[in-house]
């Protein structure tokens, strides 16, 4: 079978791009053809270990502003560059929805024949999929990850009250062409039903296994000087919404323990947490890093103590990662990775936005290591039996000859 498979820029070490790059090596494994079609791709920052291993097509873009990836190497040099590189990223991510209409509807039909079915993954490369299928008649297979940010954010703004609207009747029109909606969780299932008025099928993502066991996690540890500390971490790029509850939980314990240390793994911003952070008086107890390559990251994992992710999104990859790690993670219900945790089995579960929840389910494991061992240890049995690049790539392939039959 021969796939074409279109993401939006490939930027950096994101789980959508890690999803998309080892789907195509395991497809490819399977003995199918399989080219990814991209309007960018940094060879440098986005997996430069899977991308060797595919056939990625770029779209070449003319835009006098460069790309997120660009101004981060940019700047990263330049010292006291950051603000500035900020602001230029923001008018960067606009200048890509703003462009993004005939951007990807150029990288549909970029797309040559003898393709035997599309398989789109992050939005909007729906529409580029939409500009495909209309030349070459062939089935749309969508890996939803999540709909598009402007169904769920509010609009604030003039552009986003003018634009935003037209991008949803646009984008609802191209989705009605899309033969099969597949998603990462029951979640994710909700979201589509909820904007599209479509059924979808869950299929879990893999991972790599053989990365994230038998590491010590001894030599971060020392890297970060943590090794008398019980380290709570929280692997994500940062955003306000996404460690706060980490940090409120900390300033929760830090009052009864004095050795409980937060590390937070991750790109972005820093600012605002750091602030939060200064205001709770947690300034010295939290550790803000980012690893540069897979090694680094699951070294991480097993340097960790108690992995938390209080984020409300369709899947959380990371929080499975800390699972193959044998880690005792920390979940907010309604997160598409509770659906695989059984509460004080596999995992912990917590409400969202109850940092004072996620503090007192730490406490409960730093009193009890036998327990915080044997949740960790169901946790990484559970994802070495269940979840797989193999296995993802073969329902996935499955519903590819599915819906090439339909047609």
């Amino acid at each position: 079978m021969k796939i074409a498979m279109i993401h939006t820029p490939l930027w950096g070490r994101g789980g959508a791009e890690r999803q998309i790059l080892t789907l195509a090596i395991e497809l490819q494994k399977l003995g199918n053809h399989v080219e990814i079609f991209t309007p960018q791709v940094n060879q440098k920052t986005c997996y430069p270990e899977l991308l060797k291993q595919v056939t990625v097509n770029v779209l070449p873009h003319t835009s006098l502003i460069p790309f997120r990836n660009d101004l981060d190497a940019y700047f990263d040099e330049a010292v006291g560059g950051r603000n500035v590189r900020n602001q230029l990223q923001k008018i960067a991510v606009h200048q890509f929805y703003t462009s993004g209409l005939p951007a990807m509807i150029r990288l549909g039909r970029m797309i040559p024949e003898g393709f035997d079915v599309i398989n789109n993954h992050n939005p909007p490369s729906e529409w580029a999929a939409f500009a495909a299928k209309q030349r070459l008649k062939i089935p749309i297979v969508w890996m939803c990850n999540e709909p598009p940010t402007w169904f769920a954010t509010k609009r604030v703004g003039v552009r986003k009250k003018m634009s935003w609207p037209l991008f949803e009747v646009w984008d609802k029109t191209t989705v009605k062409y899309v033969d099969e909606i597949v998603v990462l969780s029951h979640v994710a299932e909700g979201l589509v039903r909820s904007v599209y008025d479509r059924s979808s099928t869950v299929v879990r993502t893999g991972l790599d296994l053989e990365k994230l066991q038998g590491v010590s996690g001894r030599a971060a540890r020392a890297r970060y000087n943590l090794e008398n500390d019980f380290v709570l971490l929280h692997v994500a790029n940062f955003a306000p919404n996404r460690q706060s509850n980490s940090i409120k939980a900390l300033s929760y314990l830090s009052k009864n323990h004095s050795n409980v240390k937060l590390v937070l793994d991750g790109a972005g911003p820093q600012d605002e947490l750091k602030a939060l952070c200064r205001k709770l008086g947690v300034e010295d107890r939290v550790l803000f890093i980012r690893s540069k390559c897979d090694k680094d990251l699951a070294e991480v994992y097993a340097a960790c103590d108690v992995f938390l992710f209080p984020q409300q999104i369709t899947w959380g990859l990371a929080a499975v990662e800390a699972m193959a790690s044998g880690k005792p993670v920390i979940v907010s219900r309604g997160c598409g990775v509770a659906e695989i945790i059984e509460d004080n089995v596999n995992g912990l579960l917590v409400d969202h936005g109850k940092p004072e929840e996620i503090a007192k389910k730490v406490e409960t494991l730093t009193a009890d290591p036998t327990l915080r061992n044997k949740i960790g240890k169901n946790a990484a049995d559970y994802v070495r039996e269940t979840l797989s690049w193999r296995k993802y790539a073969l329902q996935m392939h499955k519903i590819f000859q599915k819906s090439t039959q339909k047609n």
